[in-house]
């Protein structure tokens, strides 16, 4: 049996005349000789006494060939073949390095072996097939994993993953001259309504496992994570998504997500670039000439407008005002209330707007325009408004030129008629296009398909409908809103509070006349073909 060993080793004898150390090389190269360490600790283990210079050079000597040396001359006990036995101290393995018997002594079998390891404690995990493999192959020395433990799965942080820059940092624009862009810094996470902002990847707690005593062996612990969010953000209802309820910004302090649609700056200038934002801008200090706002919102600036431009879909409120240098514009879907308008290029309300004093600026309102407060000017410029304009004085003692004109322009009157005879041309057109895709249908139907020539007809002609019916409600729409404020012009009136100046030029449409003299508290109206003088 030991004859199958293939790895070198010893084996103790013992003899008439006292104890002998038999020496066996590897049979291959490749396999490792007797290592006097094992035969140290054979001999320390089996306390066995004999002359240890004569073992180790035994032990070497037997490297290469077989050798027989007398190492003591009394004769032991004989010892069986044996394992030493290591149980790894985190209980998931068991290793055996087993020794060679004496000459005619016993040999381990695999129930013998088996019963060792279960009177270590082990339970769970028994590797038969390396205990064969021992018994097989007789390798001495070497060492057997016995018995292996179920290592736990271990698992994986949750973590979250941020749909949005999370270390954004305002970079100005290199253009391809060379040249620096101030006004495109990418200094916001824009995001509309209903994107996800975040998604949560739940951690993996992994699996138990079992170790050779049968005990339980748990992974290691792993990091649970949650949404930490502010307002205007829900969480899907697996739990998984976190989406933004409304349409602006995202930002990330610290591990908390915040999703507002309403933009705080101190001022806008270089520091900013230029600002596009899907809700609302609050500005807390200056908008510096240059730089231009754009919100589908509100806007609202708390100090100056230098020559900017500021677009609005909603409310413009300007807290100080105005200084345009000729070059601002201010244009807002709904009202504009400012402490004053100076020297604008353009004023743009679809509702109205409200100023202390308006001074050379063409302004526009589709409402009315009211300069009150404590100066209520309108001095210079072109300041138009549909229905109504309110001052406190129109002009100056200097003779300003200054156009004030309410009602609607004769331009869009005729736009209006234009747009008679578009809507009717379409119609027509439209007709006739039902006309064509009807006797298709109806040869289809006859015949039960269309030739490859006619189902294209029918397609195009399908297509044209589409689009046609797409341009008639454009043109319906602008058609209605133009007689809505042609409608509305008929009680257009410019009152004035306190004085109107000569240079002023009063317009109703297209009629109009010219402030030849000091006028005092007083309306104009119009009264047929002329501009009238009335009471306030």
């Amino acid at each position: 049996m030991i004859e199958k060993c293939r790895v070198g080793y010893f084996q103790f004898e013992n003899k008439s005349d006292g104890l002998y150390v038999n020496v066996y090389p590897p049979k291959e190269e490749t396999f490792s000789p007797a290592k006097i360490d094992d035969a140290m600790f054979y001999i320390d283990k089996k306390k066995i006494s004999c002359d240890i210079v004569k073992l180790d050079e035994a032990i070497k000597t037997g490297a290469s060939k077989e050798v027989c040396q007398k190492i003591s001359e009394e004769c032991p006990n004989p010892v069986g073949e044996f394992a030493d036995y290591y149980i790894n101290p985190d209980g998931m393995s068991v290793e055996a390095i087993f020794y060679p018997p004496f000459v005619g002594a016993s040999f381990l079998d695999l129930e013998e072996i088996k019963k060792d390891i279960t009177f270590k404690g082990v339970r769970s995990g028994t590797d038969e097939a390396a205990i064969n493999d021992f018994l097989e192959n007789k390798e001495y020395g070497k060492v057997y994993v016995l018995a292996k433990g179920k290592e736990p799965r271990q698992g994986t942080d949750g973590f979250i993953e941020y749909k949005f820059n999370t270390d954004l940092k305002p970079r100005p624009k290199i253009n391809e001259d060379g040249t620096v862009d101030f006004h495109s810094l990418e200094n916001l996470n824009h995001i509309e309504k209903g994107d996800v902002v975040a998604i949560l990847h739940p951690e993996d707690r992994g699996d138990e496992g079992i170790d050779c005593f049968n005990r339980k062996v748990n992974p290691r612990p792993v990091k649970h994570v949650v949404f930490r969010y502010g307002r205007n953000l829900v969480i899907s209802e697996d739990g998984l998504n976190l989406i933004s309820k409304v349409s602006g910004h995202v930002m990330l302090e610290g591990d908390k997500i915040f999703v507002s649609d309403v933009l705080e700056l101190v001022d806008v200038g270089p520091q900013t670039g230029d600002i596009d934002y899907d809700g609302n801008v609050l500005i807390k200090g200056n908008v510096q000439a240059g730089f231009k706002i754009k919100a589908s919102g509100d806007i609202s600036v708390s100090g100056l407008v230098e020559g900017a431009e500021v677009i609005a879909g909603g409310t413009i409120t300007l807290n100080r005002g105005v200084q345009g240098k000729t070059k601002a514009v201010i244009k807002a879907g709904k009202n504009i209330v400012a402490k004053f308008l100076e020297s604008c290029e353009s004023v743009y309300a679809g509702g109205d707007i409200e100023a202390d004093s308006i001074l050379h600026s063409k302004v526009i309102a589709k409402g009315k325009i009211t300069a009150s407060g404590k100066n209520g000017l309108i001095i210079g410029g072109d300041v138009r408004a549909t229905l109504c304009i309110e001052a406190k004085n129109i002009g100056n003692e200097m003779g300003t030129n200054t156009t004030v004109a309410v009602g609607v322009d004769p331009t869009m009157k005729r736009r209006l008629e234009e747009l008679k005879k578009i809507l009717n041309d379409l119609g027509k057109n439209k007709i006739q296009l039902n006309q064509l895709l009807e006797a298709l249908r109806k040869k289809q139907q006859a015949e039960g398909s269309l030739a490859p020539e006619k189902q294209e007809m029918m397609t195009k002609t399908m297509r044209n409908v589409i689009m046609l019916e797409q341009e008639i409600a454009k043109n319906k729409k602008e058609f209605e809103e133009l007689r809505q404020s042609i409608g509305e012009e008929q009680n257009a009136i410019i009152r004035v509070a306190d004085a109107a100046y000569p240079g002023t030029k009063i317009v109703f449409g297209d009629v109009s006349m010219f402030v030849k003299k000091k006028y005092d508290f007083c309306s104009f109206v119009r009264d047929g073909a002329e501009v009238r003088l009335s009471a306030y």
